[in-house]
């Protein structure tokens, strides 16, 4: 089996089901920046068995998910058949790739999804010199796939079908049922995540209830920054369990995504396995893969709140059973298992 080492920067519970498929294929270690984020539970780590190697970086925290240290170093001076980058505005691994061009090492970058890369600006040129510097990419999505080949010209890119659901989550026969009349937002409050896009939205038409979803630790913050307590039509939930949010997604009118710059966004996987019709900006990569082309209607810049309000309206005021029905046959198409197999293929597992 091929020694493979995958640097990411800390654990989620989709990725360590991916891993441990993963490891049946190869000879896997994971090298995790950080033990634990600064903004997530958890708790759900010790029910999860790994048939995998874990590392853990020592270094000084950055931000919620990073770390900075010269560590990373004496495991890229081991020997690996292929090295995986998948976090490349990560700074640890940056200079990880960094060292490796510097010493002729050959690696494979991974993205979840959207890289948003400009034409022109420093920070543009230099995300452009550490994409390119990879031996071959593996990306979330064929649009995605599509605007990196137009970045790296010849070399190898490899799409992969990217959800956080393996095969026996993956609903078989999904029943279309009635749906209540509000719209749902799911996501942590964050710039990038665009919810005040969602909260200026929601005032435009106060006859029109939305549920925002999610915010965690977060949540009185998002109250206090976005007003949100003046808005009669707006129901603020922190947190739902696995069970209570696949519930909403069921029951929800519509789900509106309004990222500003988000390279997936798993909530449309999770969204359209239950058909709920979905409106999103073109910041989410999830949402550009799933409605392009057939429903790129529902796809808007993240300042057109008039298109989302009018998108909103017209999905409430329509029968959208063939929408949902193409959502849910859409979600099939992705997969953990999906995802490994794009992965041998790269990897030549």
């Amino acid at each position: 089996m091929k020694k493979i080492l995958y640097i990411t920067n800390i654990e989620v519970p989709y990725k360590v089901k991916f891993f441990n498929q993963l490891a049946e294929k190869s000879e896997l270690t994971v090298l995790y920046e950080r033990q634990k984020s600064g903004n997530r539970n958890e708790e759900w780590s010790k029910s999860i068995d790994t048939n995998y190697k874990k590392i853990y970086l020592n270094g000084l925290n950055y931000k919620n998910e990073n770390v900075i240290s010269l560590s990373i170093f004496r495991y890229l001076s081991k020997k690996y058949d292929e090295i995986i980058i998948s976090c490349f505005n990560s700074p640890v691994q940056l200079m990880a790739m960094l060292y490796m061009r510097m010493m002729g090492m050959k690696y494979t970058l991974s993205f979840d999804g959207e890289i948003f890369v400009g034409e022109t600006g420093f920070k543009n040129k230099l995300k452009k010199f550490f994409i390119k510097g990879a031996e071959k990419y593996l990306t979330a999505g064929e649009v995605s796939a599509a605007n990196i080949r137009k970045l790296v010209g010849n070399k190898s890119v490899y799409p992969y079908y990217f959800s956080s659901f393996d095969k026996t989550e993956i609903k078989s026969d999904v029943e279309q049922q009635d749906r209540d009349d509000y719209v749902l937002v799911v996501g942590q409050y964050f710039d990038y995540k665009g919810l005040d896009i969602a909260v200026k939205i929601a005032m435009l038409d106060q006859k029109i209830r939305y549920k925002f979803v999610g915010m965690g630790k977060r949540t009185n913050l998002f109250l206090s920054e976005q007003h949100v307590g003046d808005l009669a039509n707006v129901e603020v939930i922190s947190f739902l369990q696995k069970e209570d949010l696949n519930k909403a997604y069921k029951e929800a009118a519509v789900l509106l995504l309004p990222s500003r710059k988000e390279c997936w966004g798993l909530v449309i996987n999770e969204a359209a396995s239950f058909g709920t019709p979905i409106i999103s900006t073109e910041g989410s990569g999830a949402a550009v893969e799933f409605l392009s082309p057939q429903y790129e209607k529902y796809l808007f810049k993240s300042d057109d709140y008039k298109g989302i309000l009018d998108g909103i309206r017209e999905i409430l005021g329509s029968d959208i059973r063939d929408y949902s029905e193409y959502l849910i046959n859409k979600s099939r198409q992705y997969s953990i298992e999906r995802m490994v197999e794009s992965h041998v293929k790269a990897l030549d597992l």
